[in-house]
């Protein structure tokens, strides 16, 4: 037990915590080396499939098929010249040397490398009896007029087996692959995709390259950069951190205690084999900064306390009693919103939400146990004299002079502050109604429209679909007369094929029944036009079936037919401009439309199931279908959660309204900012929106705290919202200040998707300072609400500032 008498008269949770000091200061950082062992074998790494809802139909279908018919990780690599056509031999020749390549790659999956130049792309002929297939340029590639001749004719005869190789008007010429996500490497992928496009391109040669591995490489690139933002941000945050706190020696203390707890974090999303993906690391940083922040407010009040009560162990005692409430609120609103977006079933959010609610929790342990009892093994703070000190000019006092008066002066200026918060919460609302999902352009909106990669894929979409989605068949298998080579199956998919790319959505559809059986039905009858069509009977289709099977590489099969040889799962390919929102919802209403119209009621097909949307396509429709409905549900949870924890703290249900107002009129006014420049909810802006909702909350949540404390220690209601204005206040401005010069760097990431959302987070922070510096003490002052009146009723410290008892009293019966 301690000795001195009026540390151990104190009491609350401070004094329990001061009197086992040592015991629980050694476990707390026991549990600290713990995780700083795991935060050190945290991985920076990117799985593409958690970035879809696991139990999604359309997520399931891509996750049984992708190794048959090829996953979401694939790659578009364009050769153009800009003179003449490719058929020439210095031009043929790259396209060979990069045919093999790329086969090289890491996690390149050798069977499905197309080009002109790869085994996979043949046609056939016939010999005296029996038919083969030939390829158009492997292993060898024409070295002279002849032979080049020769290729040119071939291409043109056959040019529905090319289509998806070389551009419409010869200029270009493509070379596709697959790669097995579950051995890929981004980086090494990116680094050996980018030395073949500046080996290769030259004065008359442009390569552009697309696809979701390359959309994920540049994030790589991007990399030192990022870490060169990072760096910048934390430098900038410290220099901040200084200029409010750096008066008093031991001004570093909520460096150490936000270091804790952003290892704790990081510990934790290691140990539990959670990956950091490039793009969202701005993720963690904004969760350091928020630990930062309640370490900067508890500080703010323990120096407040020092100065008061001249003793050390009591301020540090009283500084956690006070602050503790008010903290453990403020840390419950910042996990609200990051938590309940692990609701949603995708893996990535649910690993953000796990991991960032471990995060923000470290905050109570390091901030309001380990703090205190770091500072009370400290010497006492001393101010110290610096050698050059920041003054405020004069008319900048006189603004903060008068802003702190607004909320506590009736008059025109209070009233339009209050009417401008309802209008907004009413703009936010409207706007949140109006919420755009998914993407609404072509690229990728993680970086900006000038960025390469998006240059790219914008030039290849001018002349080749960029994205695929897949209609799957499950059929009995051959010979039943529903088989998916019978000539009624194949008739509906042929239709299916003509319906949708009349629509205008789908570029084209690629089936069993066009790619392979209408060719070589046309082929076997001496290519006459009109047996460019589907067989005749079953018996038909399985001879054409059988000798493509004889005639082709292994695997090449399983492109149409997952079970090859069996016949039970046929794949139509639906090959896309790009994965839009609108796009994806009218292919999807598309596909339904058909089935209703030409399966359902069709008795010939009644054993024949279609399941759709699969591939890339369908995984991003299955984000987009569960994106509106997470963001709605973490909203909602959020507000009852601030609800139920402020009501409960300040034991008014009234308090707890007022919070969930301040609360939608700040953080609604994140749909305003992105419908105004036109950002959608996606799998990456969810996460960052879902902590704007909790993170600025904490600044009303203090200030609030402060008034009541002030009026339960004798002050009137006006002088209490002054006092904790120009001393919690302070301190919150502080903490905004930190906050945001740690974001601010962000905005000049070569990503567009960081840009973006630090002006998003800056926007928030901005607005919930207003809502819980101005606008919540301005109500408070206006309204005088029970939870804060009622406390001057029960007070029984004398009135401060010159206020008689009367007086009080008379201020408490107008609320």
């Amino acid at each position: 037990m301690m000795a001195d008498k009026n540390f151990t008269e104190s009491g609350g949770p401070g004094h329990f915590i001061l009197r086992h000091r040592a015991a629980i200061g050694l476990i707390l950082i026991a549990v600290t080396a713990f995780m700083a062992y795991w935060a050190a074998h945290a991985r920076i790494a990117t799985r593409f499939e958690n970035f879809f809802p696991a139990g999604h139909p359309d997520t399931l279908l891509y996750r049984e098929f992708q190794y048959r018919y090829g996953g979401a990780q694939t790659m578009v690599l364009m050769l153009r010249v800009r003179h003449g056509d490719i058929f020439n031999l210095k031009t043929l020749a790259k396209i060979r040397d990069i045919n093999r390549l790329v086969n090289r790659l890491p996690g390149v999956n050798h069977n499905e490398v197309f080009s002109l130049a790869s085994y996979r792309v043949a046609y056939p002929k016939s010999i005296p009896g029996a038919l083969i297939f030939t390829c158009f340029m492997y292993p060898n590639v024409p070295t002279t007029e002849a032979e080049l001749q020769r290729l040119r004719n071939n291409v043109k005869l056959h040019r529905e087996q090319v289509a998806n190789v070389i551009t419409g008007d010869d200029r270009g010429a493509v070379v596709s692959a697959s790669f097995n996500e579950r051995h890929l490497d981004y980086k090494a992928l990116f680094d050996g995709v980018q030395d073949i496009v500046n080996r290769y391109r030259d004065a008359n040669t442009d390569i552009y390259v697309a696809g979701v591995p390359i959309v994920t490489g540049w994030s790589y690139y991007y990399l030192p950069r990022i870490a060169v933002i990072f760096c910048a941000s934390v430098a900038l945050m410290l220099a901040i951190l200084y200029l409010s706190l750096g008066a008093r020696s031991s001004w570093w203390a909520p460096i150490l205690t936000g270091s804790f707890s952003a290892i704790w974090g990081l510990g934790f999303m290691s140990l539990m084999g959670y990956n950091f993906d490039p793009v969202m690391l701005v993720i963690p940083f904004i969760l350091t900064a928020r630990d930062l922040s309640h370490g900067i407010q508890w500080q703010g009040r323990y120096y407040d306390e020092l100065d008061r009560l001249g003793d050390k162990l009591r301020a540090c005692v009283t500084t956690t009693n006070m602050m503790l409430p008010p903290g453990l609120l403020s840390i419950l609103a910042d996990i609200a919103g990051i938590i309940f977006i692990s609701l949603g079933g995708i893996p990535v959010l649910k690993e953000i939400g796990f991991g960032g609610a471990v995060w923000l929790a470290g905050s109570v342990t390091m901030v309001f146990v380990f703090q205190p009892i770091f500072m009370s093994y400290l010497p006492r703070p001393r101010i110290r004299e610096r050698r050059w000190t920041p003054r405020m000019p004069a008319v900048l006092h006189r603004l903060v002079t008068w802003l702190i008066s607004v909320p506590v002066t009736p008059g025109v200026v209070r009233s339009t502050m209050l009417a401008a918060g309802g209008a907004f919460i009413i703009w936010g609302v409207v706007s949140g109604q109006r919420a755009r999902i998914g993407y609404d352009a072509p690229g990728t909106p993680l970086y900006r429209p000038e960025a390469k990669v998006n240059q790219d894929i914008i030039e290849i979409g001018k002349y080749l679909p960029t994205d695929e989605g897949w209609v799957v068949l499950s059929t009995p298998d051959y010979p039943n007369p529903q088989s998916s080579i019978a000539p009624a199956v194949l008739r509906m998919t042929d239709d299916m094929g003509t319906y949708l790319t009349n629509r205008g959505d789908a570029l084209a559809v690629v089936s069993f029944a066009t790619q392979i059986l209408k060719p070589l039905n046309k082929f076997f009858h001496n290519g006459h036009p009109k047996f460019q069509s589907i067989p005749g009977d079953s018996r038909e289709a399985g001879n054409l079936w059988y000798v493509f099977l004889g005639g082709t590489a292994p695997g090449e099969m399983e492109r149409f037919f997952a079970h090859s040889p069996k016949m039970t799962s046929a794949c139509i390919r639906i090959f896309l401009r790009d994965h839009t929102y609108n796009r994806l919802n009218r292919i999807r209403s598309e596909i339904q439309s058909f089935i209703a119209a030409r399966v359902v009621h069709d008795p010939g097909l009644s054993k024949v199931k279609v399941n759709y949307l699969g591939g890339q396509a369908g995984l991003y429709l299955a984000a987009n279908d569960v994106l509106y409905r997470l963001d709605i549900m973490n909203i909602t949870f959020v507000l009852i959660v601030i609800f139920l924890c402020c009501a409960f703290s300040f034991a008014s249900l009234t308090a707890g309204a007022l919070f969930i107002t301040s609360a939608v009129m700040a953080n609604f006014g994140a749909f305003i900012y992105m419908n105004a420049r036109g950002i959608g909810l996606t799998i990456d802006t969810v996460p960052v929106i879902s902590l704007g909702i909790g993170l600025g909350i904490d600044y009303g949540i203090y200030i609030v705290a402060r008034i009541r404390d002030e009026v339960i220690e004798g002050a009137g209601i006006e002088q209490a919202i002054t006092t904790a204005l120009g001393t919690t206040g302070a301190a919150v401005f502080s903490t905004f200040a930190v906050m945001i010069g740690g974001i601010l760097p962000w905005a000049f990431s070569p990503l567009l998707f960081h840009n973006e959302m630090s002006v998003l987070l800056i926007f928030l922070m901005g607005m919930n300072m207003i809502a819980g510096v101005l606008i919540l003490p301005a109500f408070i002052a206006w309204r005088r609400p029970r939870f804060i009146a009622s406390r001057l009723a029960r007070s029984d410290a004398g009135p401060r500032g010159g206020e008689t008892r009367q007086a009080v009293m008379q201020a408490s019966s107008k609320r």
